[in-house]
């Protein structure tokens, strides 16, 4: 195979299996066998029969030097909407869908970086601790299949996951906590025409309910969207119920707690104003992590990507990720950038060069991992 061919011809082929979140079905047949013909031990959880979806985690371990430090590497299999029958067009530097699809390099990338990576190490007969590489399922529904892995069949402390907008260099080191918020108003129904005075328009209860409240960039640390409201069926009836569907996020899991807390209060009032009845119903989806810069994960990311001659940079991340779970279970973990942007939009790309690159830097975590002592 010509030099960087395993990679691209890689991420081609898993960006054309149809996937999505909770039918990763396709896509894990496929890592799995790769996985086993690398000479990975593979298994997979049953968290789909949790979260009502038909494939589990993926849990493989590459068996090397017991006395050295392990190394966690991880990726996500689903994908948004819009990522099934993908067309992907390449160009002398970059790789896109044909503009029908997403390109679904969110996570395909980190997919492809982590398969390369291991193939560069074990071609290289490169020393190394035990890899271990999880491949989760519904990331993209509020990290979900993370959420309810058994980390304890883990035994590294250190997890790298490729899974993070940017060109090659960036790491995340921080994440927020995200809650989804349901609202369900309550109103009256009755004819629209004949006796509309004994309704109550669940709609104008709504639309009064969220002006009561803030949302966008509250401050520094939290975010408010309500992005998805629904309700009535028929304009000759006064509409009786409106759900309103909404996220809020936070660095500091506390304020987002109280935020959610003051939502339910005006909300209260404005039912009481109505004299009706509005409910919130809260999930907690993951909470946030901040891993410093001195710290052992990040300056062994830095090391790799100074191998690479990435220029590196450390920054915040405004989305969760597999990380958030990781960091929760006790596990270190941060985000590294493959390359990819725009993603979720028909207008994601990954840069050729960076997904190549981002091969070789699995290549050197590895390396640097295998080199640190045994006091990890």
């Amino acid at each position: 195979m010509a030099k960087n061919a395993y990679i691209i011809e890689t991420f081609l082929e898993l960006v054309k299996t149809n996937v999505q979140s909770r039918n990763e079905r396709a896509i894990a047949d496929l890592l799995k066998q790769k996985l086993t013909n690398m000479g990975c031990e593979v298994t997979e959880d049953g968290v789909g029969q949790l979260i009502n979806g038909n494939t589990g985690n993926i849990i493989a371990t590459l068996r090397g030097d017991s006395a050295a430090p392990a190394v966690i590497l991880s990726a996500h299999m689903d994908r948004v909407k819009k990522g099934e029958n993908i067309k992907p067009i390449i160009s002398e530097s970059k790789i896109t869908s044909d503009g029908s699809t997403i390109l679904a390099a969110d996570d395909v990338a980190g997919i492809a970086a982590i398969l390369d990576g291991i193939r560069q190490v074990k071609e290289a007969d490169i020393p190394h601790g035990d890899i271990e590489i999880v491949f989760s399922v519904c990331e993209e529904q509020g990290v979900l299949g993370s959420r309810y892995l058994d980390f304890s069949r883990l035994k590294a402390k250190l997890a790298f996951v490729f899974d993070s907008p940017g060109a090659v260099g960036r790491i995340v080191n921080r994440a927020p906590s995200k809650s989804k918020i349901k609202v369900l108003v309550h109103g009256r129904s009755a004819h629209a025409g004949n006796e509309p005075e004994k309704g109550l328009n669940a709609i104008k209860v709504a639309a009064a309910a969220l002006m009561q409240v803030e949302d966008g960039r509250i401050n520094e640390r939290l975010t408010a969207n309500y992005g998805a409201i629904q309700g009535g069926g028929s304009i000759n009836v006064v509409c009786d119920y409106v759900e309103i569907l909404g996220e809020v996020r936070s660095i500091a899991t506390e304020e987002m707690r109280e935020y959610i807390n003051g939502i339910k209060q005006s909300f209260a009032k404005v039912a009481q104003q109505y004299k009706t009845t509005i409910d919130v119903e809260v999930e907690e989806l993951y909470e946030t992590f901040q891993v410093g810069e001195e710290e052992v994960v990040v300056q062994v990311a830095k090391r790799a990507l100074q191998s690479v001659g990435a220029e590196v940079s450390v920054t915040p991340g405004g989305g969760g990720m597999d990380a958030n779970n990781f960091n929760k279970a006790g596990i270190r973990a941060i985000g590294i950038a493959s390359g990819y942007s725009k993603n979720h939009t028909l207008d994601e790309e990954v840069s050729i060069p960076d997904l190549i690159k981002s091969g070789t830097l699995v290549k050197e975590i590895i390396s640097e991992v295998y080199k640190l002592n045994e006091q990890l």
